[in-house]
């Protein structure tokens, strides 16, 4: 009928044959609603707070990452990775090191855990924290031992005798009884003992035990502040030693000691104790080393090295 209306308000009308919505304050839709913003993904929110890492760590972790990390803590791995990158020349004396947070984006590690690395670089002298936002310095690089008398290896030629970079993992003071106390009767209440990882010509990692009379470990080290990284302790500790003992055996190597090498748990190695008589009698030492399975020659001797 020509007076009737049929039309509703929030119906769309029609324009040239398209549909156009009704406006806005006509739709039928609760006045309450407010307008959708949206917000920003997290990974959209991550792009722009997360800047690049810069490419010197990207090179560093391309080269010195560990091929076989085996079952050692990652901080460990990131550790030695950056002693490999120094002594190599990738970083010389005085260069900065990457920020904690860009060396974690280029090796793909929590923060935590480069920090905790580089803790130990710091802690082992290697590094240099400076205050404020100044960074990390390569401090020095990882000493090389001379006359090395326990850690003589070598390859099928027997040429040269690979270089000996010991690493010290913890100084402690101790009263527990082991196959150590039936050659060091004298001592009367603690021992000292330094545990250290060895670096065999970057070949292979050994582990070491020292254990010497704390009375003789403070009188040698008296007055003295620099730490035991790469010295000669039978040198540093004034041992003059006169004879050695070696007892050998092989056997599955301890868990503890083959996380902190690189090799896998259980491992069979060789076991080397050796106990070191001296003169005085009570400057006599004790060490243990633990060797995993490898296929290069040990040299024992039992003469001192003519510049020890």
């Amino acid at each position: 009928m020509a007076g009737t209306a049929h039309a509703s308000v929030s119906a769309p009308c029609l324009l040239g044959g398209m549909s156009v919505p009704p406006p806005s304050h006509l739709r039928s839709e609760s006045p309450m609603t407010k307008p959708q913003v949206p917000r920003a993904t997290r990974d959209k929110a991550d792009a722009v707070i997360r800047a690049p890492a810069s490419q010197a760590g990207y090179d560093f972790w391309r080269r010195f990452a560990p091929k076989d990390p085996g079952q050692s803590p990652k901080y460990l791995q990131l550790r030695d990775a950056v002693l490999a990158g120094i002594r190599e020349g990738f970083w010389s004396l005085g260069d900065r090191l990457p920020p904690e947070k860009d060396l974690a984006l280029a090796t793909g590690l929590s923060l935590g855990t480069v920090q905790k690395a580089y803790r130990e670089l710091v802690q082992d002298g290697a590094v240099d924290r400076r205050q404020g936002r100044a960074g990390s310095f390569v401090n020095r690089e990882p000493r090389q031992v001379d006359t090395v008398w326990h850690f003589l290896f070598s390859d099928e030629r027997r040429e040269n005798f690979f270089p000996v970079f010991p690493q010290v993992d913890r100084v402690h003071r101790h009263s527990s009884r082991g196959s150590w106390s039936m050659h060091l009767q004298w001592v009367e209440d603690e021992v000292v003992e330094i545990d250290r990882i060895v670096d065999i010509g970057h070949e292979l990692l050994v582990y070491s035990q020292f254990i010497i009379d704390a009375r003789v470990y403070d009188q040698a080290r008296k007055d003295k502040t620099m730490p035991l990284e790469g010295i000669n302790l039978r040198r540093e500790l004034n041992l003059n030693v006169q004879r050695m003992t070696y007892d050998i055996r092989i056997e599955p190597l301890p868990r503890d000691i083959c996380s902190k090498i690189g090799v896998a748990s259980k491992t069979i190695g060789m076991v080397v104790e050796i106990f070191s008589s001296a003169s005085p009698a009570n400057h006599g030492s004790f060490q243990r080393i633990f060797i995993p399975r490898t296929q290069f020659f040990m040299r024992i001797d039992s003469q001192a090295p003519r510049s020890a």
